[in-house]
């Protein structure tokens, strides 16, 4: 193959190989001229109103999903922190039952009213080593909002001659959503 040069200068005029169409020398100012003075146009400009609305867009879309990933790892905490203690209170009254000291009629107590009877498996509740002295001290020791509900649930008394079964403790998170509606979400 025969060695071609791509670009063969003529006296005066830059001349493509092998076209007949030449360039002459005041065509190529001419064009670099234009994008130097469209480059210098641009720098003081600044930018076009598309190009800032293309940005705002991506800022504010990468903002909503940074913010909806936000509220996901907050929501999946709070309901870790729920299930946590949703073992702990089934622990609780577990140990409540067990323990040689609480009597039939004890039980009996608890069952009639779990949730007004915290009193009876306070003893066996520790939150970051302090022991809660009713539900709204074992809400603050979790951090959990005010609005956060805690059910004891009752404990099983069949083999004491009662007709309670076992129900599990679970706690709800109550916020207003934005159409006005309450959300409950119970932990189980």
């Amino acid at each position: 193959m025969k060695n071609v040069n791509l670009l063969r200068f003529v006296p005066g005029t830059p001349v493509l190989a092998g076209g007949s169409e030449a360039r002459t020398a005041s065509t190529s100012n001419k064009c670099t001229r234009g994008v130097a003075d469209y480059l210098r146009r641009t720098r003081e400009r600044g930018f076009t109103i598309v190009e800032l609305i293309v940005v705002v867009t991506v800022i504010s879309m990468l903002t909503s999903f940074a913010v909806l990933a936000y509220n996901k790892v907050t929501n999946d905490t709070r309901l870790a922190a729920a299930n946590a203690l949703v073992s702990i209170l089934a622990t609780a009254k577990t140990a409540f039952v067990a323990d040689s000291s609480t009597s039939q009629a004890a039980i009996q107590q608890f069952n009639s009213a779990p949730d007004e009877n915290f009193a009876s498996i306070a003893p066996y509740l520790r939150v970051n080593g302090v022991q809660p002295a009713n539900q709204a001290d074992l809400q603050k020791l979790e951090g959990f909002p005010s609005s956060t509900s805690i059910r004891l649930g009752t404990v099983d008394d069949s083999g004491l001659g009662g007709s309670n079964t076992d129900q599990a403790p679970a706690v709800a998170f109550g916020g207003k959503r934005q159409n006005g509606d309450f959300e409950n979400r119970w932990t189980r």
